[in-house]
């Protein structure tokens, strides 16, 4: 809300439209003055939102975390934090189109985004979502016994779906090792 504020008011001083809400291709480009005032925002704000995530103000620091990424929602570490305090919000549905979001964004982040969503869809009883998102989870080199050792995934260890990836991995693994392939199935 604030950072929405502060960009209106940027619009009004310099007496053109605020157009940190329209299409990217549809946006100016800020000035020095303008970026460092919505950096320094930003900074700010970030602040802000970890302090409430330590204190455990779950709902305000998913607000400011919000605020944050309406000023600039590249970075994907951002959108992480943001689905970490929606989980323990237990906001699943917002956490896990955060954590989308912020594979989206940084795809570095594709491991830990993937397993972040399955256990949102988890909390919420999501098994076919649940699933869905273990087996890109294993595609993408999740360790089962990371995913195993999570509470929130025993309940789809026999799942037919992701004992047919394991069973696809392991191929690809140890295809030199035909014993080990026959030992694991």
């Amino acid at each position: 809300m604030f950072a929405q504020v502060l960009m209106l008011a940027c619009g009004l001083v310099t007496c053109e439209p605020a157009v940190a809400f329209a299409a990217p291709s549809a946006q100016r480009r800020p000035d020095c003055a303008e970026w460092c005032a919505m950096d320094s925002t930003r900074a700010t704000t970030v602040r802000r939102a970890r302090t409430a995530t330590r204190d455990g103000a779950w709902n305000e620091a998913a607000e400011l975390w919000r605020d944050a990424l309406l000023v600039d929602g590249r970075r994907g570490a951002d959108w992480l934090a943001l689905g970490d305090v929606l989980v323990h919000a237990d906001r699943h549905r917002e956490a896990a189109a955060a954590y989308q979001r912020a594979i989206q964004v940084d795809a570095r982040l594709t491991e830990r985004g993937t397993r972040s969503v399955a256990r949102a869809y988890a909390q919420m009883g999501d098994d076919r979502q649940a699933v869905r998102w273990l087996e890109q989870a294993l595609r993408l080199g999740a360790r089962p016994a990371e995913l195993w050792s999570d509470e929130s995934f025993r309940r789809y260890r026999d799942a037919p779906r992701l004992q047919s990836e394991l069973r696809r991995q392991v191929g690809r693994s140890d295809s030199s090792h035909p014993e080990r392939v026959a030992a694991s199935t």
